[in-house]
């Protein structure tokens, strides 16, 4: 360890959050893990306390696993919602890659730190979802650096690896740290901070005492004032551990932190890793569409190029080199409807790649400290596991299960449909059964959506509990949109991709030509009643709901996580901006033909005969974009029900919100397409509003939370 890092270690002192006597701490009712209890069917309350490395959506996403410098340990966060507590349990722990052995905690604590992303003209939005923490290890293998955000403030901390001394914060910058790396004599840190943002969030504070310009810096739901817009670049300093004196970095120092592309690189190249002794690796794409497929290229020391362009080698995610340079392993994602993960290798000299690993499950976070691949893996039926897998063989071997007493619980199997829509578009989707549904039995359905990959938790927005739907009773059909239409896929730019999208709203009837098939599949296994038919939606799920309720008689009840796409609301919520955006692409607001544009899509302007039961639950953000549907159909006297989350964006990210949803959806589903309640005196004014509702079942039967289906 160096004398500097010694210091830091020795020396830092450790913030101390203000308690308030009403906290809780989320990590009060959880350890590590030991498998307890009798089986049972899944609850929702066991899907909002999973325990998740990484993000919770197996989206592609940076390396969660900080890898040893001896290859040998693996640290990793740990995050676990308790909604009693409406925060994260979250723990840095280490894992021993090789040889075995039990996880060990090094610190716990810390709020949760969600991810910012741009959208359109608007800077550092904050997402739902959570930044990944990818610990780092000092060069010499002592200590980890990681990101941890308390009293609001992202800072670096640092752990001695050892155990030996508890977690002290190193960096004290005016900004959130958005990235660092050390130094290779690890007496140093190079930061990554955006002061832009600070600054230009004083300039709108001062503006405020003359009042706001209503323009293009305005998201009406976000925020009642102007957002950082515009290009805020980071910033780099280096920050001495030692005497935790900082100066501007320089740029041999920025470049540990962000590199440079390596010479030769392709200008085309979307991923590329070069390989010792001059050989080199990288995908590219096929076609200048903007979306267009990729192709895996390999070049020898020699310059000599091989090329794959089949099916198999589209989608690469990662890409590594033997020690000798002489094979590449990939990672990648492809087959139907981009629906398996897949490893191939591929020797120098030999024509193409070999084919190692093949699965519908998801492999997130993939990393290669040695020989052998570490991920997270995550099936239908099964939550994320660390596991390390030969690149040779394909065998695995597991590290770590951060959720062993999912292992006790009845899980409703998975079956997964393949089909070709009306437009030729490969789609797919996924059926789960109650955990004891017996032959011979039909079962209402619940559509949950937009993606269907990986453990099948919520859907896209993680809202609509699938497994805690089958344990009440319900066929869940987990259905994955079709890609777009080949137009869309053909076009150069963003615009014109969206554009073509919407003309005579094309990606609409895509999606419903899937939705049709895929649920016309799950019918004709003979086990869902397709008289008690539900579905749900959240983003571009919503619009799907919307497009099948106004267009097809398939569903008897809906439930969304945000509403609605529309004329009037849609494009005001989301300020001019959005509303030319929406031009841009073929959108009509205001117009005089935009009642006949929308006629096909807008709940509004088929109030008069919409009388599914819709339940709504969205985010303070965004509600005001679905008051006019709101308002248009309890008019018209259709059952509706709207509620408002407070402090949530377009993903909702607090574990009190997650678990009430899925409690309310669930027993959203069981009212109307089972005809039955929970009579628990805390359900008695709901339960009053839903049998005062237009179509509401004459007589529910009581039925405490938890009993199966009769």
């Amino acid at each position: 360890m160096s004398a500097a890092l010694a210091l830091a270690l020795a020396s830092a002192t450790l913030p101390v959050a203000p308690e308030t006597p009403a906290r809780i701490d989320p990590c009060r009712k959880f350890d590590l893990g030991s498998p307890a209890g009798a089986p049972r069917p899944v609850t929702a309350r066991d899907l909002a306390e999973l325990a998740d490395i990484g993000r919770s959506d197996p989206n592609d996403a940076p390396s969660p696993f900080g890898i040893s410098p001896d290859g040998r340990q693996i640290a990793f966060v740990i995050r676990r919602g308790n909604p009693e507590a409406n925060g994260y349990c979250e723990r840095l722990v280490l894992a021993p890659f090789v040889n075995g052995g039990p996880v060990r905690e090094l610190d716990r604590g810390g709020e949760y730190l969600r991810d910012t992303f741009d959208l359109r003209n608007f800077t550092a939005v904050g997402a739902g979802w959570v930044k990944v923490i990818t610990p780092k290890w000092s060069p010499d293998g002592k200590a980890i650096a990681y990101l941890k955000r308390t009293s609001g403030s992202t800072q670096v901390w640092l752990v001695d690896a050892a155990g030996q001394a508890p977690a002290q914060q190193m960096t004290a910058m005016p900004d959130d740290v958005e990235d660092f790396a050390w130094t290779s004599d690890g007496a140093a840190l190079i930061v990554a901070t955006r002061p832009g943002l600070r600054e230009e969030a004083g300039a709108i504070g001062r503006e405020a005492m003359e009042g706001y310009r209503f323009d293009d810096r305005f998201f009406p739901s976000l925020a009642d004032h102007p957002l950082a817009t515009g290009h805020h670049p980071l910033e780099y300093v280096r920050w001495n551990l030692g005497d935790r004196s900082a100066r501007p970095a320089n740029p041999e120092e920025i470049a540990i932190l962000v590199p440079t592309r390596p010479p030769g690189t392709p200008t085309n190249a979307r991923l590329f890793a070069a390989g010792p002794g001059g050989a080199a690796a990288w995908a590219e794409p096929k076609n200048a569409g903007l979306m267009s497929a990729s192709q895996l290229v390999v070049a020898d020391a020699r310059g000599r190029r091989f090329t794959c362009s089949e099916p198999h080698c589209e989608g690469v995610r990662r890409l590594w080199w033997s020690s000798d340079g002489r094979m590449l392993v990939a990672l990648l994602v492809n087959s139907w409807a981009k629906s398996q993960s897949r490893i191939l290798t591929w020797r120098l000299g030999e024509p193409a790649p070999r084919e190692v690993l093949v699965t519908d499950e998801m492999l997130i976070g993939c990393a290669r400290p040695g020989r052998e691949i570490v991920c997270a893996r995550e099936g239908s039926t099964r939550p994320r596991r660390l596991v390390a897998i030969d690149p040779l063989s394909g065998r695995e071997r597991q590290i770590y299960d951060p959720n062993p007493d999912f292992a006790t619980l009845k899980v409703g199997p998975a079956k997964r449909f393949r089909f070709r829509n009306a437009f030729g578009v490969e789609s797919y989707a996924d059926l789960v059964l109650p955990p004891d549904h017996q032959a011979g039995q039909r079962h209402p359905l619940v559509v949950v959506q937009y993606l269907s990959y990986g453990f099948l938790r919520g859907g896209t927005g993680d809202e609509f509990p699938v497994q805690a739907l089958a344990g009440r009773g319900f066929a869940v059909l987990s259905f994955n949109r079709p890609d777009f239409v080949p137009a869309a896929l053909r076009a150069g730019n963003e615009t014109a991709s969206m554009a073509a999208n919407r003309k005579d709203w094309i990606d609409r009837r895509n999606v419903q030509s899937s939705l049709e098939l895929a649920v016309q599949s799950a019918i004709n296994t003979g086990t869902v009643d397709p008289e008690r038919m539900g579905i749900s939606g959240f983003s571009d799920g919503a619009s799907t709901v919307q497009w099948a309720l106004i267009n097809s008689s398939l569903f008897k009840v809906a439930a969304l996580g945000s509403c609605c796409e529309g004329f009037d609301a849609y494009p005001l919520a989301a300020g001019p901006s959005f509303e030319k955006m929406g031009r841009d692409i073929g959108y009509r607001f205001f117009q005089s033909d935009a009642a006949a544009f929308w006629k096909p899509m807008s709940l509004v302007l088929n109030a008069d005969h919409i009388k599914t039961p819709i339940l709504i639950q969205t985010g303070d953000s965004e509600y005001e974009s679905g008051l006019d549907v709101f308002a248009a159909l309890r008019q018209h006297g259709s059952p509706i029900e709207l509620y408002v989350l407070n402090d949530e964006g377009h993903i909702k990210w607090q574990p009190a919100h997650r678990l009430a949803m899925y409690e309310r959806s669930v027993e959203w589903f069981e009212f109307w397409l089972m005809g039955r309640m929970d009579c628990n005196p805390a359900k008695a004014a709901q339960n009053k509003r839903w049998t005062a509702m237009s179509g509401a079942p004459t007589d529910p039967t009581c039925e405490p939370a938890g009993s199966p289906e009769p």
